[in-house]
């Protein structure tokens, strides 16, 4: 079969019949968790593309395509910074050769190109016009006579390159009204045809095309041997498959084609673009040469169906039998669709869909070819492998190329074609960066940049630094939320972590590649600690610590700041104190006692209840203290032991003394973390609250958050929720400033519809809620900045991480 192809020019394709095509690549969307009424708006745009295209042909070509590990691992590299750089260099190499090891060198990414055939215009030609094309037609002539004597180069004329690059200006222009589109180029066109003659091995951005092209005053000349070397490789086309012999590669291909549909392809659900990326072990690919047929042309044809059928109802009366099903079925089918033509004045499309199966031997090949077949089965869609026909098949797949039989042709309208999910896929996360885990349903590795959000990433919905990780307990969001904390450290951000449960106490001895660059601050109950979170030494600024302490006093004593008579009196103490030359809680104490008044006294012997009562002696001093919290390394971890935490349902009113002290304590580190905040905006910032629900339970912690939040974006500091319950972060200040999300399992109905609610997902959908419900340990619903969810399962690669990050209680010698 000859070559189709005649001459390539960025991203415009002529075929050996004149034919001009302009091909691009759809950028995929992500289609997991959308909405029905989100999946009918993308059915409908792609409809309204596709039958806007009144005429010409449309070539489809869904391309399993090779990206390379190392390829992104290295432009991982290039984003580290810091102190730590030498180190988490190395840790990426090695990440890197553990996944090469299970996973390859490459992995399967999706492509999706469409080919739409240029129609020239009808216009009047003017006397130059006509002179053009006959010197055009004499053109290809004289190239004709040429390549039959010479055979080594192809002429293009300039005038035609010039006309169709103006069409095809005006199809880019249509298409990018609904649809995220990239011209091809020469690289993009040579490796389509390298990996349709069996050649792999390369990743796609790797992939170089040379294609000299040599500009002449009328015409540009392109040796036919550049054109054609895609294609070097032996072929040997058996009876059902083809063996393709390259320089370095051997596979069998077979191709399968529509033979009938057999039922309705009801929608949503008939996603088969979609549905088998994430099937199959395997990568395939699809072709659909689509032919337009107008409206008018498409009527005719089917009432001259409608006649044939009725010809052959009226012969089975005269003889006296009964019509077949078929017969009647095909009727009531044509009588539908010429309504439905009628009335929409729609276009109909003679679709030629070809699937392409490779394997590395011919009983892999079958297996695969099973699983295919299969597939489309359980989608009412019958496939065929034709005999003798698997390099007419095979030409289908070229760029340009003609539909090559009639035998398999369906005639299909744009509901049909709109609702096979083309361009429809997973994306989570990013290209490269830090290497979190594996998307569960595609098995795609998922990359996370955390400082991306704030420089405004096109394409992105959010530019909140700031996540979230929910779940119950045992899902494993601590160790996630650990896990991603370590790599952002190595990777140069700077990072602080409020540990009320005091679980990270071992990481200087379990992490000693970067112990120099961990401190780890243990506020026990001991002498030596008295004082350490009095606001007035924790905190930097006079006037911040003032804040701090008045919320602290209000919160232990519970006075509003509505209470008109006590709320002042404790005001001006704390005033006083602030304006002493030492300053401390239990002096305010004294300055109460100083005012002499029944309600300072009173307010007085409250606060001084608290002074001696369990751990309360590390927010009371009497300013001599030094402070010793210090924040310059990387990883920094705050740990207050003895905290006693209230249930997540014990309301304020009921909470303990020690409770409220614990609570106390927690916003003075949480308000002395903006501090942190408010370093040096060069470098990316992330502050840890664990257990976050116990401080956002109360007035004065969720107003805390709020400005953590707030003051992370603009300051470069990303703020992590760690919390059972997505209502601890519902409160839409704080909700609408979360960008990455992470949701891990849970069986509580309620909690379930909350957590889809927080991601923006239907709460109701039984699917959903199932999903969400089945998760396994270390498994999460992931949000990315981009806005699109997926489940993905955190990969710790490394033992020593591990045991390092596990937070589970430690198993006795005679458990098994």
């Amino acid at each position: 079969m000859p070559y189709p192809i005649k001459y390539i020019e960025n991203n415009l394709v002529w075929n050996n019949e004149g034919e001009c095509f302009a091909y691009y690549e759809l950028i995929p969307f992500n289609y997991s968790f959308l909405s029905l009424e989100q999946k009918d708006a993308v059915h409908d745009a792609f409809r309204q593309l596709i039958a806007q295209n009144r005429d010409g042909k449309i070539h489809a070509l869904q391309i399993s395509t090779e990206s390379s590990i190392r390829a992104a691992q290295e432009r991982s590299k290039k984003s580290v910074t810091g102190r730590l750089k030498e180190i988490a260099c190395a840790e990426i190499d090695e990440q890197t050769e553990n996944l090469v090891a299970s996973l390859g060198d490459t992995q399967v990414d999706y492509r999706f190109f469409l080919g739409f055939k240029l129609v020239v215009t009808d216009k009047e030609l003017s006397v130059k016009d006509v002179g053009k094309q006959v010197k055009n037609v004499l053109y290809d002539a004289a190239n004709a006579i040429s390549s039959s004597f010479m055979g080594d180069f192809v002429s293009m004329p300039n005038d035609e390159i010039r006309r169709y690059s103006r069409m095809e200006k005006l199809m880019e222009n249509k298409l990018s009204r609904r649809f995220k589109v990239r011209r091809l180029n020469k690289n993009d066109f040579g490796y389509l045809l390298e990996h349709i003659y069996g050649r792999t091995g390369t990743a796609y951005e790797d992939f170089e095309f040379t294609l000299p092209l040599k500009k002449r005053k009328h015409d540009t000349l392109v040796k036919k041997y550049d054109l054609i070397k895609p294609a070097r490789c032996l072929i040997e086309e058996k009876q059902r498959y083809l063996h393709m012999k390259s320089e370095d590669s051997e596979s069998y291909v077979a191709y399968f084609t529509i033979s009938d549909v057999v039922g309705e392809l009801d929608f949503p659900s008939s996603e088969i673009f979609y549905y088998q990326e994430q099937q199959f072990d395997f990568a395939i690919d699809t072709s659909m040469n689509v032919e337009i047929i107008t409206n008018k042309a498409a009527l005719h044809t089917v009432r001259n169906k409608k006649k044939e059928l009725k010809d052959l109802d009226n012969h089975a009366w005269e003889n006296n039998s009964e019509t077949t099903n078929q017969v009647a079925e095909a009727l009531d089918s044509v009588d539908e669709l010429e309504s439905v033509l009628d009335q929409s004045k729609e276009s109909m499309y003679k679709l030629s869909y070809v699937v392409r199966v490779t394997a590395p031997d011919v009983e892999e090949l079958k297996r695969r070819c099973n699983q295919v077949r299969d597939f489309y089965d359980d989608a009412s869609i019958k496939l065929v492998r034709p005999i003798g026909d698997m390099m007419g098949l095979h030409n289908e797949f070229i760029p340009s190329s003609k539909r090559y039989m009639n035998d398999y042709v369906q005639y299909v309208t744009s509901d049909f074609l709109a609702g096979l999910g083309f361009g429809a896929t997973q994306m989570l996360g990013e290209r490269d960066g830090i290497y979190l885990g594996y998307n569960v349903d595609t098995d795609q590795n998922v990359y996370v940049q955390p400082a991306k959000a704030a420089q405004g990433v096109k394409g992105s919905v959010t530019n909140a630094l700031s996540g979230a990780f929910l779940g119950s307990l045992g899902g494993g969001k601590s160790l996630s939320f650990n896990l991603l904390t370590y790599y952002a450290v190595l990777n140069g951000a700077q990072a602080l972590i409020l540990d009320p449960k005091s679980e990270r106490g071992q990481w200087k001895e379990k992490l000693p590649e970067i112990a120099d660059e961990i401190n780890i601050v243990n506020l026990t109950s001991d002498e030596e600690n008295k004082g350490m979170l009095d606001p007035y030494i924790i905190m930097r600024k006079t006037k911040d610590a003032e804040s701090l302490a008045l919320d602290v006093l209000t919160f232990l004593t519970g006075i509003s700041s509505r209470d008109g008579k006590l709320f002042p009196v404790l005001r001006r103490a704390v005033r006083a104190v602030t304006n002493s030359e030492t300053r401390g809680l239990l002096h305010v104490i004294d300055a109460l006692r100083d005012d002499g008044s029944e309600n300072a006294l009173a307010i007085a012997e409250h606060i001084e209840s608290f002074t001696d009562y369990d751990f309360a002696h590390l927010l009371f001093s009497n300013g001599k203290v030094q402070q010793t919290i210090s924040l310059e390394k990387q990883l920094n971890i705050i740990q207050v032991a003895d905290l006693v935490l209230p249930d997540k349902d014990t309301a304020p009113a009921d909470y303990t003394t020690i409770e409220m002290l614990s609570i106390s304590m927690l916003i003075v580190i949480s308000t002395f973390a903006l501090d942190f905040i408010h370093s040096d905006r060069s470098i990316f910032k992330m502050v840890g609250l664990d257990e976050a629900w116990a401080f956002l339970n109360v007035a004065q912690g969720k107003t805390l958050a709020n400005k953590l939040v707030r003051a992370g974006r603009s300051m470069n500091a990303a703020v992590y929720f760690v919390t059972q319950n997505a209502g601890d972060v519902a409160d839409e200040n704080i909700k609408n400033n979360i960008g990455m999300k992470f949701a891990f399992r849970s069986t509580d109905m309620n909690e379930i519809k909350k957590t889809l609610e927080f991601f923006g997902l239907d709460s109701e959908d039984e699917n959903n809620q199932k999903r969400l419900r089945n998760l396994e340990n270390g498994q999460c619903l992931f949000q990315d900045l981009y806005g699109r969810v997926g489940v993905i399962k955190f990969h710790v690669m490394f033992d020593y991480l591990f045991h390092a990050f596990d937070t589970r209680p430690p198993v006795t010698g005679n458990e098994v």
